[in-house]
């Protein structure tokens, strides 16, 4: 008869785990929980034979110097903000006063276009009233004229001044940031002011000048970063928006269409500033002659 063995215990279940099983079991490492024993019964750490003293840090001084180191990294890059705004404030001074010198020019050249055209259309019409025939063709190319916007007229009509909102603006009448990071809030954009002269051309409007700025079937209203420019000339707000036509019908047709109605909502939402009113014996600018790129008179070949 064989003895027994002796029992052995039984396998784990979790045996092929054993390395997981132990890092579980024993999550402080043994010489952590060595030195911990030590501290207890009061045996300190020597350093060449000496206890080495544990000094705490606090917290709060931890915080502190971070805090400290935090405020001078900040301090650096405001200084460096500083030093590049400043090294490229003359530049845009200088840029600004020769933007400013160049309108000035334009505007004088413009005035004396249009002296010279006002003056060769008044010895052309002299010419043409020698006969009958002559006068039928003046009064012919004034319609044109009056068509295509090349001389200047007058009447009544309406007058809508467009504005941006005052909180899209400093006190030095600069513009500010889009309010709430949005692109146009509180700012006249290009497409508010198309849709604004859209507007009065479908309410019945004859003539229709912006800032003094006589518009004709070419000209453009586009934008340029903050600027609206109209047949390529920069304007600054209020968009001074005047038309000919008759008031008793402009004004309602207006006020009471899709781009008045639409207008006003931008007011309520972005805080643009919108006036409507009848205007009296209104004069509006003639425009430059066009360049005409397409058409040509009837007869010549090409």
């Amino acid at each position: 008869m064989r003895p027994t063995p002796p029992s052995s215990p039984p396998a784990r279940v979790d045996g092929s785990m054993s390395l997981l099983v132990d890092m579980m079991t024993n999550t402080l490492d043994e010489a952590y929980a060595d030195a911990a024993r030590r501290k207890a019964s009061g045996d300190a750490p020597t350093t060449g034979g000496t206890p080495a003293a544990v000094v705490p840090v606090p917290r709060r001084l931890v915080a502190l110097v971070l805090l400290v180191a935090l405020g001078v990294v900040t301090g650096i890059a405001a200084a460096q903000v500083r030093r590049r705004d400043a090294a490229q404030d003359p530049s845009r001074a200088a840029l600004a006063a020769d933007v400013r010198e160049r309108i000035a020019s334009t505007d004088e050249l413009a005035a004396q276009a249009a002296g010279l055209q006002a003056s060769l259309a008044s010895v052309r019409d002299e010419a043409l009233a020698a006969d009958a025939r002559g006068r039928e063709v003046s009064a012919r190319l004034g319609l044109v004229e009056l068509l295509a916007g090349t001389t200047a007229v007058t009447g009544d009509g309406l007058v809508v001044t467009l504005d941006d909102a005052p909180a899209a603006r400093g006190d030095d009448g600069a513009p500010l940031d889009d309010r709430g990071g949005r692109p146009g809030d509180g700012r006249v954009l290009d497409r508010d002011l198309q849709e604004l002269v859209n507007g009065l051309w479908a309410a019945g409007a004859e003539a229709i000048s912006v800032n003094d700025q006589r518009l004709t079937a070419l000209t453009a209203i586009r934008g340029a970063g903050d600027a609206v420019l109209v047949d390529k000339r920069p304007l600054v707000p209020p968009y001074v928006v005047q038309a000919v036509g008759d008031p008793a019908s402009l004004e309602p047709r207006f006020v009471d269409g899709t781009a008045g109605r639409r207008l006003a909502t931008y007011t309520s939402l972005y805080g643009l500033r919108l006036g409507v009113e009848p205007g009296r014996n209104l004069r509006l600018p003639s425009a430059r002659d066009p360049d005409l790129r397409s058409a040509v008179p009837k007869g010549v070949q090409r």
